[in-house]
């Protein structure tokens, strides 16, 4: 049986540099990130965009794979 909406998203293991708080993040808040890089002209092959972590409130969560 196919699935409606397609594969469920990819996540990304993600870790708080300050609290070490660790959660998955899905890959459209990472897609939303590069695009502001692009915008910004800050990309880079590679890149992943830190996020904010919801234990300190800073923008201090990086990609750990």
């Amino acid at each position: 049986m196919k699935k409606p909406f397609g594969p469920p998203p990819k996540e990304y293991n993600y870790r708080c540099s300050v609290c070490g708080t660790e959660l998955l993040v899905n890959e459209a808040i990472i897609d939303a990130g590069i695009g502001l890089s692009k915008f910004n002209k800050e990309y880079y092959e590679g890149y992943m965009p830190k996020v904010g972590c919801p234990g300190c409130n800073n923008y201090t969560m990086e990609c750990i794979e």
